[in-house]
């Protein structure tokens, strides 16, 4: 009896070491990369493929996790700086010192280059602070934001900046900062009418520009292309009007959670984003039609950035900021930030909605 017990037992071993082999030899389950890694992957290969520099914060609101590539270097913004102009905008018209339909007169000595709507406004006609915002933040007028800086205080913007915690260079409006540029070739560079900085930039060059420049301030011989453009990266070493991408990244997690504004205003920040009209071949081009795309864009001399809030699903919103530089010619970081844009669209597409630490305003 001893002896058929044991036989038994012995056949159950053999049974279970061959499943326990088997099972050895089969191969193995294949899980879906997660989202980083396919992300990881595909801005490698942009990057590569692109003669300049990137830097890209990602950040899944619904679980937390995030995607970082040089998102700790500080980067010029341009544009990209209105962001944080409409949120003092938006933050006065709350606390009751300001409302949007107050009226701003847009008078002669607030003309500017990058001037869209504004253009064909007649000086000394008064524009509701609704409107100038549209004009900033959906055309990047930058007469528009000036005039805003001018209202709230660039002071009060930077002040907010650090109220929210976020840590950018020194914001300053968008005349200043071509003051800044022209200043490092000639001090009196810095002391430029609104109207001549507006006429140096409609020239399409730098060679162009810099004759122009030397023109204006009757300099002998004439500043060259490359003179200027060591002014531009000279400007752009100071750090002002810029900042890390995750910096960046956490001021419009911020506006996606609707965090230092009320529940109406927030909602007006984020319709003005998601009507933005420029970039249209950057981070855009690669999203599906039905994605939803709230963000703004910033371009200066081999510079351009696109930073937003990126829902392809809803009710899975994700932060994406990427800036650029070095580039020789805007279409290349176009295409780069496209394909960012198509990288996304893979990476978060096979990426369930999960109900994580993102909550929705009330």
């Amino acid at each position: 009896m001893r002896g058929g017990i044991g036989s038994r037992w012995l056949s159950l071993l053999v049974t279970l070491l061959g499943m326990l082999a088997g099972a050895a030899h089969a191969a193995p389950a294949v899980s879906e990369p997660s989202w980083r890694a396919v992300l990881r992957e595909g801005v490698d290969a942009a990057a590569r493929d692109f003669d300049g520099e990137l830097a890209l914060y990602v950040r899944d609101l619904s679980t937390g996790e995030e995607y970082a590539l040089n998102a700790s270097t500080p980067m010029y913004l341009s544009s990209a700086i209105k962001v944080a102009v409409m949120l003092e905008v938006l933050r006065q018209v709350d606390a009751g010192t300001l409302a949007l339909d107050t009226p701003i007169a847009f008078e002669p000595d607030d003309a500017r280059d990058g001037m869209h709507p504004m253009a064909k406004v007649p000086p000394g006609t008064a524009l509701t602070v609704a409107t100038l915002l549209e004009h900033m933040m959906v055309h990047s007028d930058n007469a528009a934001a000036d005039l805003l800086i001018g209202k709230v205080g660039i002071d009060h913007v930077n002040a907010g900046l650090e109220r929210r915690g976020v840590h950018f260079g020194p914001l300053v409006s968008l005349l200043e900062d071509r003051h800044h540029v022209y200043g490092k070739l000639d001090p009196r560079g810095a002391a430029l009418t609104p109207e001549q900085v507006r006429e140096l930039g409609r020239r399409n060059t730098l060679g162009t520009r810099a004759r122009a420049l030397s023109e204006v301030l009757g300099h002998t011989p004439a500043w060259t292309g490359s003179e200027l453009e060591s002014a531009f990266d000279a400007y752009y070493a100071e750090g002002t009007n810029s900042a890390s991408m995750r910096e960046l990244g956490q001021l419009l997690e911020q506006v996606a959670r609707c965090e230092g504004l009320s529940p109406a205003t927030c909602e007006h920040a984020k319709s003005l984003m998601r009507s933005c009209d420029t970039g249209r071949a950057r981070i855009r081009a690669g999203l599906p039609g039905t994605a939803t795309w709230a963000h703004k864009t910033g371009t200066q001399h081999r510079r351009a950035c696109d930073v937003g809030i990126l829902e392809l699903q809803p009710g899975h919103p994700i932060i994406v900021a990427a800036c650029t530089r070095g580039f020789r010619r805007v279409t290349e970081a176009e295409h780069l930030l496209a394909r960012i844009g198509r990288t996304l669209t893979k990476a978060f597409q096979r990426t369930p909605v999960t109900t994580g630490r993102y909550s929705a305003p009330p």
